[in-house]
């Protein structure tokens, strides 16, 4: 009896350490490993640095970052389109010396852009081309100032998904809740009500066949730390609710801003520390956050600084430099 007894409680307690230990880590490290960064237009337009290129892989790989955001082409005042010589070129190189990394084309428009239909001819035809002819991965959509129960977003989503077919992933950029339904929670002042989207039309975009949605909480206009990291946690709270209402397997991702001052944007407290502290908050506070959760992105990779690297490795990796 005496060894039975020990024996049932040396199941419990391997339970307990399954439990608490090492289910928490295992999860953890899923959340941790699939990360992004967004790479600028000049990597696209010039001829290939193999030495760049190379050292470039070689970060992201040691950074944990699997999927880049190619900017393959840029707006002219007109609204029409340079694109990058190089693209496919480069593409393949980087892949060439990171073959698990995914590379998707980044397509920043704004809200005015958006709504022109004219344009969603425009890009689903650069789209179509970024994938068929350069062979990249995808396209991420990094629409700005898209205004809650936006027909136009919808449609150039859709467009966008039937020019690269079902097979090539579809990520698309979401704003964070310019006045959160918790009262709880801080309003900076960027507050905007058009701006911020309501459950159901953020359901209506994770149902439009999409891989992944990017959260991205800054420019909030936030005065301190505590209030941003709060804001943040609440921003991913937000699209797990209403994603978890629905059968769809999107992914999310968190950008981190790395970028400089700007209207709204204070660096110093909207920085990668305090963002990821708010990433944190949201995966150890809400239920199930790291089935949804898949990492977070640099926003962007050429204004990420050594001290920003470092503190990304540090509180989100879990790696302190030398």
């Amino acid at each position: 009896m005496r060894w039975a007894a020990l024996a049932v409680a040396g199941v419990i307690l391997a339970w307990i350490i399954v439990q608490q230990v090492i289910l928490p880590a295992f999860e953890d490290e899923q959340a941790t490993t699939h990360n992004r960064t967004w790479l600028e237009y000049a990597w696209a337009a010039g001829p290939i640095n193999e030495t760049a290129v190379q050292q470039l892989a070689e970060r992201l790989r040691d950074n944990q970052i699997d999927r880049v955001y190619l900017e393959a082409s840029a707006w002219r005042r007109d609204d029409t389109l340079i694109e990058g010589e190089f693209t496919g070129d480069f593409a393949h190189a980087l892949r060439t010396a990171y073959p698990e990394l995914e590379v998707l084309l980044w397509l920043r428009m704004s809200g005015e852009q958006i709504r022109q239909s004219d344009l969603h001819v425009l890009v689903a035809d650069l789209a179509e081309r970024a994938v068929g002819e350069w062979g990249l991965n995808g396209v991420q959509l990094n629409g700005r100032t898209v205004e809650n129960d936006s027909d136009s977003f919808v449609d150039l989503i859709r467009a966008l998904r039937t020019a690269i077919g079902p097979d090539a992933l579809l990520s698309v950029t979401v704003p964070p809740d310019r006045i959160p339904t918790d009262p709880e929670v801080p309003i900076g002042s960027t507050a905007d009500p058009g701006l911020t989207w309501n459950m159901s039309y953020k359901q209506r975009v994770g149902l439009l066949l999409i891989d992944e949605i990017v959260i991205m909480p800054h420019a909030s206009g936030l005065e301190n730390i505590e209030a941003y990291e709060q804001w943040v946690a609440y921003q991913v709270k937000s699209y797990i609710e209403a994603l978890s209402e629905l059968e769809t397997s999107v992914e999310i991702v968190v950008g981190l801003p790395t970028y400089d001052a700007s209207p709204d944007h204070d660096p110093a407290i909207e920085g990668v520390q305090p963002a990821i502290n708010g990433v944190r908050r949201s995966l150890d506070e809400v239920e199930r956050a790291r089935e949804w959760v898949r990492g977070v992105g640099l926003y962007e990779y050429k204004t990420t600084d050594s001290l920003e690297w470092a503190l990304y490795r540090e509180h989100w990796l879990g790696i302190k430099s030398d």
